[in-house]
């Protein structure tokens, strides 16, 4: 029965979408849109406001004043300005007044040839603002319905492609096999929700010992995305801040962006639509989705294997390995045919505390105790160290070894240690107890004139000078501790 839900599946498929294309056609917005002298949209940074043509609607974001006297912008825009120009120099300041490019010289016009003049969209994407809720970079299907998404027209923008070959302010260039930047486009669904169905196109790499990035306009293919009721994108780069994200400077050009007419959907079995995890634990994840009109069953699939079917709308994954992201993916079936691939990914969590570090031994001199200790075992991994000294916390380390210095002579100190996962669990603390050496002599070679504080053999500060009365005293000099008989 299942194949024969997969053959009858793929022939109405065949059906439905053999029909004709609607394409975005942008002369056609042009005349609804007034451009600047310098060729980009006048409506660039005001909030509010929208390209729109026919069918699509491309997401904007806009400000005169974007907080220090800084104009903002991002989604899309209009632009017919068309040049290919490195105004960076290996810098980033000479792009912000030239944001408006396109590697290929224009877009494209009606015969899809390039052309000088002919308008294009220019997409910055907001990353900083991303999350599940926002897309900074999305184009809406206005007429509330499903389309077969088909394919765009991509080209390179110039300031990553300059920056690519010469880094600027932020980014370094790529130098080195597997260096890339790519373009990923998502599907939604009529509800504005991610159907999990991505896309990804190449905008650059560093392969085989050199730079491969294209100056023209390319057809990207965008049918795995199946039917969608809108479409976001997203990029990624290899050259990336850990905490601010892309050096990559995050534009691209568009045009000519294609899907179906509407489809009509009595005659499918619908996407599964609300996907949502509903439970996380360190070895199970719950999911629970929409009921599907005429839907008997839903099959499950865990990072694209199948692991179960049901007839309800929840399902718990089970067998999984902690603090690990997973895809999950569910599909609608009946007698007839079966639903497109609804998807979303979901991490289990960690729970488990490290063990205590093990094996701890030290090392004392008169003025430093050296600790040394074990790796300590975690389920996912341990990500440091953290020390304590007498009550206060004086290091974190990633290492399995530390010196203590600065310490008093003859004196008993507590050293505390502790592990800490990736995730932030902590074990309990293990501790030891070290005592100094008792230095006696006093370092001749040390002049009073660098002296910097005395103290008594119970670490109380009696003075900056050598006192007269007789008594063991701590003399420190610039840091170094040493210890001298009155």
């Amino acid at each position: 029965m299942k194949v024969q839900y997969l053959f009858l599946s793929l022939c109405l498929a065949l059906s439905l979408y053999a029909q004709e294309p609607v394409t975005l056609d942008l002369e056609e917005a042009l005349g609804g849109c007034e451009m600047t002298a310098d060729g980009y949209w006048v409506d660039t940074y005001r909030d509010g406001v929208n390209v729109e043509q026919n069918l699509f609607r491309f997401s904007h974001t806009g400000t005169s004043d974007g907080g220090g006297g800084m104009a903002y912008w991002d989604g899309f825009t209009l632009c017919t300005n068309g040049s290919a120009e490195d105004f960076g120099k290996g810098d980033s300041d000479g792009w912000i007044l030239h944001q408006w490019g396109c590697m290929a010289g224009g877009g494209l016009n009606s015969e899809g040839q390039v052309e000088e003049g002919a308008p294009y969209l220019v997409a910055y994407w907001g990353f900083s603002m991303e999350n599940e809720q926002y897309h900074s970079v999305q184009v809406d299907l206005t007429d509330g319905k499903l389309h077969k998404a088909l394919g765009v027209y991509i080209c390179n923008h110039p300031w990553p492609y300059y920056g690519n070959i010469n880094g600027d302010s932020f980014s370094e260039g790529f130098s080195k096999d597997g260096d890339r930047f790519v373009l990923i486009a998502h599907g939604l669904n009529e509800q504005g929700e991610p159907t999990g169905a991505t896309a990804t196109h190449i905008l650059a790499e560093f392969k085989d010992g050199r730079l491969l990035q294209s100056d023209q306009w390319e057809y990207f293919d965008i049918t795995p995305l199946g039917t969608i009721g809108g479409i976001y994108f997203t990029m990624a780069t290899t050259d990336e801040d850990a905490l601010y994200g892309a050096n990559t400077a995050v534009y691209f050009c568009l045009d000519k962006l294609s899907v179906s007419e509407a489809i009509d959907q009595e005659q499918m079995l619908l996407r599964p639509s609300g996907l949502t995890v509903t439970e996380k634990k360190e070895t199970t994840l719950t999911l629970t989705w929409n009921e599907v009109a005429n839907a008997q069953e839903y099959i499950l699939s865990l990072n694209n294997e199948r692991v179960g079917v049901t007839n309800t709308n929840t399902y718990t994954f089970t067998n999984l390995e902690p603090y690990t992201e997973y895809t999950l993916s569910v599909t609608a079936a009946n007698a007839d045919m079966l639903s497109e691939t609804a998807s979303v990914t979901a991490s289990t969590i960690d729970e488990t505390a490290p063990e205590m570090p093990t094996d701890i031994a030290v090392q004392t001199t008169s003025h430093s105790i050296t600790v040394t200790w074990l790796p300590a075992k975690d389920n996912v991994g341990i990500k440091r160290y953290n020390m304590w000294l007498d009550g206060t916390l004086i290091r974190r380390t990633t290492a399995t070894e530390y010196t203590i210095t600065d310490l008093l002579p003859a004196t008993n100190y507590l050293i505390e240690l502790q592990a800490e996962d990736i995730v932030g669990n902590k074990s309990e603390k293990a501790q030891v107890y070290a005592t100094t050496l008792n230095d006696t002599a006093l370092d001749e070679t040390l002049s009073t004139d660098n002296l910097k504080a005395v103290y008594n053999l119970s670490g109380q500060y009696v003075g900056h000078q050598v006192p007269t009365q007789e008594g063991v005293y701590i003399l420190i000099y610039n840091k170094h501790k040493t210890k001298i008989i009155n």
